[in-house]
């Protein structure tokens, strides 16, 4: 019976093997990881860009497709490349002697933004006059035109950015770099109140809310406020 199993009903299951030597596994990221791990040496094709490292050409040549094609701003301090040209020379004056970062506050919802161009569509959401982007796959609205592209890569399952300490890969730079905060347990965001800190910038605006007592997150129903729009999403479920 075991050996008409065996011969007839087979279940054919991929097996993925590693590049370099001839480690297998059942799962995909197994392997990713053991590279990262094991090969780390070898990853030996070098973003001239940005300087990440790739095990493969391809893998190279997809990351500079992604993140890098068009580029054409290159600051001349400290090579960093931009796409947008009003970031580029924000970014520029960050290397005078005498900058003083700027700062803007949303005279509504108390919102610190540091870029200009960012506190006007920050305005623009309150006025309700802000544009806004619509996914075609899921009919989500995004508020940004670059939020919508990196949106639609949740939808394609694109993840260009690789953890090398756990193999875990994002969808965006930003996201890696917060997790990576996992592993070095760097924390650069402090409150100057209470000393607590942070791994990421919009969880310390949330925790200065409780001691601002700062709560613009309204129920239409009861006029009930919270801190979080997930709270109050939580206190609606459960009205």
């Amino acid at each position: 019976m075991m050996t008409h199993v065996n011969n007839v009903h087979v279940t054919v299951r991929e097996i993925f093997k590693c590049e370099i030597c001839d480690y297998t596994s059942k799962y995909k990221l197994s392997v990713k990881t053991h590279t990262i791990r094991k090969h780390t040496k070898d990853f030996a094709y070098a973003c001239e860009t940005c300087g990440k490292k790739y095990l493969t050409k391809p893998e190279l040549e997809t990351h500079e497709k992604s993140n890098h094609q068009g580029l054409c701003h290159v600051c001349a301090t400290c090579g960093k490349v931009f796409r947008n040209k009003d970031y580029f020379k924000d970014h520029c004056k960050t290397h005078d002697p005498d900058y003083v970062k700027q700062v803007f506050t949303c005279t509504i919802c108390s919102t610190v933004l540091h870029k200009k161009q960012a506190y006007k569509k920050h305005m623009l959401r309150h006025s309700g006059q802000a544009i806004n982007y619509v996914c075609d796959i899921c009919g989500k609205v995004i508020t940004s035109l670059a939020s919508l592209k990196q949106h639609k890569k949740t939808h394609t399952g694109e993840k260009n950015f690789l953890c090398v300490t756990c193999g875990k890969d994002f969808v965006t730079n930003q996201s890696l770099t917060v997790h990576t905060r996992i592993h070095t347990k760097e924390r650069p965001f402090q409150c100057l109140i209470c000393h607590k800190r942070f791994t990421q910038k919009p969880s310390l605006n949330i925790h200065m809310r409780y001691h601002t007592g700062e709560r613009p997150f309204e129920c239409t129903l009861c006029s009930k406020k919270f801190v979080t729009r997930t709270l109050l999403k939580d206190h609606n479920c459960k009205t």
